[in-house]
């Protein structure tokens, strides 16, 4: 069998071994990346590879040229020649990239594409070597050449916060107001002489403005005159006090100066309303004891004062009652508007019940005093009338005629019929005490109507404390004044006497507070005479009145609010 013979490569000659080795280039090194010099197009990059390399492949040779033309410079004589400028290489980078892949001799240089042929040395300059920002086109240009042009939408108009602008007044403000009381922050603004000269010349000035301010205010009180009573308030103001030596001694006059100094400050409702405005812009549903209601209605709020000194003023009503046996004495607490028009207070209002009030203090009289009840009539007509003014704390002409006739029926008389009456609007631009109490004045202005008789029955009536007798019930006068609710009797009175057409030997006693004055002329249709006492006024003998006047009847009216904080009614039996 023939034997398989495994084959084998001859061996090449030494002699062809050594040609193939000179033939075969040594492999080549990486070349490091060249620094970024510029955005440069990938176009650009593309297009031209061999561009690139021609051009390297002349940067390696420049070195060794200019050697051997700076050797002939130096050993020949200065004769003129065609100089050239050698462009310098643009980093040191570029340099030793250069120098490291220089080409042997052995190699020759291949021709590139495109490559520029080389000028004479001596004959031609060499071009300079534009920079790369002029042969590279801009990135940026040629980006927005690619990029379509979008159409511009316009710009939005800002929308206006004009709700803001409250609260940037209120932030300037408290800024000017650190400012002034510590200087505020004059580091970020204000330079460091600047700010010494500042705080040198503040603090000069606050002492003598603080000074300033004391005396003025010191003067303003001396020279202002003192106020009887307030119409806002609905009370009379604290008068300037006597000096004695036992007062001050005790104490009692820097107690009554102090209360004196609050009531008649100066332009004290100017105060009041700047505070109200306030108040109102944060929100607020009850300004100076005035509640918000709906409905436009302004309502005091109710506080029950302590049941010991309810009983007092009760006891002094019994025991009036008790030494006057052959007089009929009759009660009529009228509820305010808070209790009848309770639905229409803001809600979880702080607020004690009349209703409770006025069961408490039923009980507590003596079987000799009539209880007259107006709360059931009012809460029945409440939606169908108005018996309170919306801007007023006092009742209407309407809601002070039908207490008159619940009056009439609990003394078994017969009232005067609302057809008998002649409905009058006296004014029609009323604004009540409320609406001067909340300092903001709101509300709107109101009608007032009042009952005229028409027969236009003759009647008398004296002031006592101003010493006039006029032949009306009504004052004209006062329609033009702030308070128009004067209108009816000419206001509060200590003491007033009417004397009526009716024929009748029942005369009767009010003792009572402002809620009487519009009723006073619907009891001029059902008794003689009508002696009125105001006990915050009054300062004479409720026995001497009785006797000197024959009176047969005796009524107590008071609206809750003012029976449940005055306790002038406690002097009734002095």
């Amino acid at each position: 069998m023939n034997k398989k013979i495994r084959y084998e490569e001859p061996k090449m000659p030494e002699s062809l071994r050594k040609l193939m080795e000179i033939e075969n280039d040594p492999p080549r090194k990486k070349k490091k990346k060249r620094p970024e010099e510029g955005p440069r197009s990938t176009k650009t990059a593309k297009k031209r590879p061999s561009q690139k390399s021609s051009a390297n492949k002349t940067k390696k040779t420049r070195p060794s040229q200019e050697r051997q033309e700076r050797t002939k410079k130096s050993s020949s004589q200065p004769i003129k020649q065609p100089t050239r400028k050698v462009a310098k290489p643009a980093t040191k980078q570029v340099s030793k990239q250069a120098t490291k892949t220089r080409p042997r001799p052995n190699q020759k240089a291949q021709p590139t594409r495109n490559a520029r042929p080389r000028p004479d040395q001596e004959g031609q300059r060499r071009p300079e070597k534009a920079r790369p920002s002029q042969t590279r086109p801009n990135q940026k240009a040629i980006q927005s050449k690619k990029r379509p042009n979008k159409a511009v939408r316009p710009a939005k108009r800002r929308s206006r916060n004009f709700k803001a602008i409250p609260s940037t007044i209120i932030y300037g403000l408290t800024l000017l107001i650190n400012f002034l009381v510590s200087g505020g922050d004059k580091g970020k603004y204000i330079k460091g002489d600047r700010r010494e000269k500042l705080d040198k010349t503040f603090y000069r000035i606050l002492p003598v403005a603080f000074v300033g301010l004391t005396i003025l205010i010191m003067l303003a009180v001396l020279v202002h005159r003192d106020q009887a009573t307030s119409i806002a308030e609905n009370r009379e103001l604290e008068q300037r006090p006597k000096f004695t030596i036992s007062s001050f001694i005790t104490g009692k006059y820097s107690d009554k100066q102090a209360v004196h100094m609050s009531d008649q400050f100066p332009n004290r409702a100017g105060f009041i309303k700047t505070k109200a405005n306030l108040d109102r812009l944060m929100g607020k549903k009850e300004i100076n004891g005035v509640y918000l209601g709906s409905d436009g209605y302004l309502m005091e709020g109710f506080k029950a004062e302590n049941p010991n000194i309810t009983k007092l003023k009760v006891d002094a009503i019994n025991k009036f009652a008790n030494s006057n046996k052959k007089l009929k004495v009759s009660m009529m607490l009228v509820p305010n508007k808070v209790d009848v028009y309770s639905h229409l207070m803001p809600k979880n209002a702080p607020v004690d019940s009349q209703t409770d009030y006025l069961k408490a203090v039923t009980s507590m009289l003596s079987n000799k005093v009539r209880m007259v009840d107006v709360e059931q009539t009012f809460n029945k007509l409440k939606n169908s009338e108005q018996l309170y003014y919306k801007t007023d704390h006092h009742w209407t002409t309407d809601g002070a005629f039908y207490a008159y006739t619940d009056f009439c029926k609990a003394l078994n008389i017969e009232p005067t019929s609302q057809n008998n009456f002649n409905r009058s609007q006296a004014s029609d631009s009323f604004r009540g005490s409320l609406y001067y109490k909340t300092g903001a004045e709101i509300g709107k202005p109101e009608d007032i109507y009042l009952y005229l008789t028409q027969d236009n029955a003759p009647v008398i009536t004296k002031y006592y404390d101003t010493k006039k007798k006029v032949p009306s019930l009504y004052d004209s006068s006062k329609l033009s004044a702030r308070d128009q609710y004067e209108v009816f009797t000419g206001g509060n009175h200590s003491q007033i006497k009417i004397r009526t057409s009716v024929e009748t030997e029942r005369k009767i006693l009010v003792i009572k507070d402002s809620y009487a004055n519009a009723m006073i002329p619907f009891l001029a249709t059902s008794f003689s005479e009508i002696s009125v006492v105001d006990m915050r006024y009054f300062t004479g003998s409720l026995s001497d009145v009785i006797n000197n006047n024959d009176v047969t009847d005796v009524l107590f009216l008071y609206n809750v609010n003012t029976f449940n904080a005055d306790s002038s009614i406690l002097s009734i039996n002095e």
